[in-house]
């Protein structure tokens, strides 16, 4: 665990070089496969939980209701803080919500994104997140809140390449949620639009820049 999800993150951190572009998502792509490989080969592990459908019904109600009340919350937050600089960080909050739908130059920016981010960049990293840290390690752990805690701490910490505490904090309360929901329905499906739907709203109101570019300090 220490290896695995402290220190790469923090290699990938202190030597930023190492992976850059197309070549990040590459090696999340072979993380999340070497992941899997190793939970197809954990007897104990139900590999339905890796798509499992079935509680999209039961609990897309509330989880759409719930981030409803966050994309509002965060819409507020961000429009009273926007063009301002905030501690720690090199560039100022974006000013104009939603402003990637306006630019004419990134017109099919916005729907590259919804295609292309649920599935390039958030179900690999419900694999290793999810999926494999909860197998891995709830012996140890257990499977309550320590358990999610950590989870989303390790979550957190993945992003840590970026370079800003603002990417730290909004992973560390989505990953509070989004593991809670996985061990809660067994439906890495279900932690992936969940996910996704928190990415890809932060990426619409211009947070997305933080995740593009860093702005530490």
């Amino acid at each position: 665990m220490l290896a695995l999800f402290i220190g790469v993150p923090v290699l990938l951190w202190q030597f930023p070089g190492i992976l850059g572009g197309p070549t990040l998502f590459g090696f999340l792509w072979g993380m999340g496969l070497l992941c899997c490989i190793g939970l197809f080969f954990d007897k104990k592990f139900d590999r339905k939980k890796l798509w499992n459908a079935k509680p999209l019904a039961d609990a897309m109600g509330w989880i759409v209701f719930r981030w409803l009340i966050a994309c509002v919350l965060l819409t507020a937050v961000f429009g009273l803080l926007s063009g301002r600089a905030l501690p720690g960080l090199s560039i100022p909050v974006p000013t104009g919500l939603f402003g990637i739908f306006r630019i004419p130059e990134f017109r099919w920016l916005p729907l590259l994104i919804t295609l292309f981010y649920p599935w390039v960049s958030v179900y690999p990293q419900n694999v290793i997140y999810r999926a494999f840290f909860c197998q891995r390690y709830r012996p140890i752990l257990g499977g309550g809140w320590l358990l999610i805690v950590v989870n989303a701490a390790a979550f957190s910490l993945g992003h840590v390449m970026f370079n800003n505490w603002v990417v730290l904090a909004l992973t560390f309360i989505g990953g509070l949620l989004f593991t809670r929901t996985y061990l809660k329905h067994r439906s890495l499906l279900l932690a992936t639009i969940e996910h996704s739907l928190y990415g890809l709203f932060c990426f619409y109101i211009g947070v997305g820049v933080f995740l593009l570019y860093g702005a530490s300090g």
